[in-house]
């Protein structure tokens, strides 16, 4: 696959999944063996389409807009911003989680940046990487 293949993919992914919330649809885009480095380690697809639920459940409004990506060979990276409302628990965390420093953040909208690394095997996403800002950045 080409570089520009990886990035439509990619793009297509994340508005897919995220912005359009069409979680049943990662197959088309992620392997079934997908093993996602985030604030924790996930593999296999329906654990990730689990993780992914989780997502869009915090933030009911979640919009990510891909700001800029870049790849060679089977490698992409993507740099992002997602605004959103931090509605309820993520992964363990409250919206108002008191031990990461973060403050009452429930139901504030909030903007943060991040960068993924896909990593591609056959026209998927085979592994991913996320990295992202503090929710600091709350509005």
């Amino acid at each position: 696959m080409t570089e520009v293949h990886n990035k439509e993919i990619a793009e297509k992914f994340v508005q897919t999944i995220f912005n359009e919330r069409k979680i049943h649809e990662a197959e088309n885009f992620v392997t079934p063996d997908i093993t996602y480095h985030g604030m924790e380690e996930v593999k296999g697809l329906e654990n990730f389409k689990q993780w992914i639920d989780g997502d869009l459940k915090a933030f009911p409004d979640m919009n990510i807009t891909i700001v800029d990506s870049f790849g060679e060979q089977d490698k992409l990276a993507m740099r992002w911003t997602l605004k959103g409302t931090f509605a309820k628990e993520l992964h363990g965390t409250q919206p108002s989680h008191e031990e990461l420093n973060w403050k009452d953040v429930s139901h504030e909208k909030f903007e943060t940046q991040g960068v993924e690394i896909f990593h591609f095997q056959d026209g998927k996403i085979k592994e991913a990487w996320t990295i992202f800002g503090s929710m600091d950045s709350l509005k």
